[in-house]
């Protein structure tokens, strides 16, 4: 079976080719689910979720950021959703975000 008909060495394959290829993409935790999709995520005590942006300069495509808030706590969000390599991707990260009127 090659890569090209089974989309998990696919996406085996694209990740080894980025972790080799940009060394400077780190702090992500990276998977593949049983679809082929490539999916790396990050969970920040601290940051605006550079990480997805630095993944969208290397991979292609644009960030999404976003807040959201309940009951007075706020959390940022940042994704990406791409194609690298013929291999889809979903990269995100989730970090605290200062609250209205204050200092984190």
């Amino acid at each position: 079976m090659t890569a090209h008909s089974n989309p998990q060495a696919s996406a085996a394959t694209a990740l080894s080719q980025l972790l080799t290829e940009h060394p400077e993409v780190v702090g992500l935790t990276w998977s593949i689910n049983t679809l082929g999709v490539l999916e790396g995520e990050q969970h920040a005590e601290t940051g605006h979720g550079q990480v997805v942006d630095d993944c969208a300069q290397v991979l292609g495509g644009t960030a999404a950021h976003t807040v959201l808030s309940r009951a007075g706590d706020r959390l940022g969000l940042a994704q990406l959703t791409t194609t690298w390599r013929d291999v889809p991707v979903h990269v995100w990260a989730s970090y605290p975000e200062a609250p209205i009127g204050g200092a984190l």
